[in-house]
């Protein structure tokens, strides 16, 4: 007996479909479907909610967080010169991240149910639906669940004491 390949249902949901593509998961998603209107990722409305993002809700949410993360560097009694410093090594560091990032986490090639399904998520969709302007940029409510370890990270190395 011969199993047939699964094919993925665009009318429904995509996240949990993805992974079970196996080893097909690769060649499927990087042959671009192109319209303007993004696929349906979740079944539960907040959730498809939560992955949608229009560009400009970065500089809205972002920049007032770096502002007070500047603030409260000088009131610790940093110089302007040792911010500036810190911003320019800031920048260079996610950059080199985000880098990192893409060209091994991103591009990994993946074949289980979980793999797939984290892998589109995270950058496939960008592969699969590269014209889906609510999908250009890592969404706030991620990136906010995300940054929390990220933070916590010095003090438990006790690089932080407050």
């Amino acid at each position: 007996m011969v199993a047939e390949a699964f094919t993925v249902d665009l009318n429904k949901p995509l996240v949990f479909q993805v992974g079970h593509l196996g080893e097909q998961y690769q060649e499927w998603v990087h042959q671009p479907i192109v319209s303007k209107e993004g696929p349906r990722l979740f079944a539960n409305d907040l959730l498809e909610f939560l992955t949608r993002t229009e560009w400009w809700a970065i500089p809205l949410i972002w920049l007032p967080v770096v502002c007070w993360c500047l603030t409260t560097s000088i009131q610790m009694g940093h110089t302007l010169s040792e911010v500036a410093l810190m911003v320019v090594f800031g920048i260079c560091l996610w950059t080199l991240i985000e880098y990192i990032m893409h060209r091994f986490l991103f591009h990994i090639n993946t074949k289980s149910y979980w793999t797939n399904t984290a892998h589109y998520l995270l950058h496939g969709i960008h592969h699969k639906h590269p014209t889906d302007g609510l999908r250009l940029v890592f969404p706030p409510a991620a990136a906010a669940i995300l940054c929390f370890p990220v933070i916590k990270l010095p003090h438990r190395l006790g690089y932080i004491s407050v």
